[in-house]
């Protein structure tokens, strides 16, 4: 799976997260990645933790986000909390980028935007 990274400009975005070239030291970080390494057009998309298992809960707060994006047909969208989170990255855009986002509790979905099949979802508590 690839892990897609982007950097923003802006401090703060409305959406509750914010983009930064720079990890919160002491924040959790996951590693969300599209496409692989060996083939840039694969249809794997993951979300993992630290210990590299899949997310499927989380406990609400602060985390680090560093995408990883091997591919120019796929995105890595993520998504929910009612609307508190909504960052992704470019379809054609490859590499990586570190959001920084405050994930409150509800329910959250990582996912293409073209090929919907690849998606995850996970709850934060």
């Amino acid at each position: 799976m690839l892990l897609l990274a982007a950097a923003c400009s802006s401090p703060e975005d409305d959406d509750g997260a914010e983009a930064s070239a720079t990890a919160v030291p002491g924040a959790p970080t996951l590693r969300g990645t599209v496409g692989t390494e060996d083939s840039e057009d694969a249809f794997e998309i993951a979300l993992v933790d630290e210990d590299g298992a899949p997310v499927t809960e989380l406990p609400a707060g602060q985390y680090n986000v560093e995408v990883t994006d091997h591919s120019g047909v796929h995105d890595f969208h993520l998504s929910g909390g009612d609307g508190a989170v909504d960052e992704k990255t470019g379809i054609r855009e490859q590499g990586e980028t570190t959001w920084v986002v405050t994930f409150e509790p509800g329910d959250y979905r990582y996912i293409c935007d073209p090929h919907p099949s690849m998606n995850g979802l996970f709850t934060v508590t």
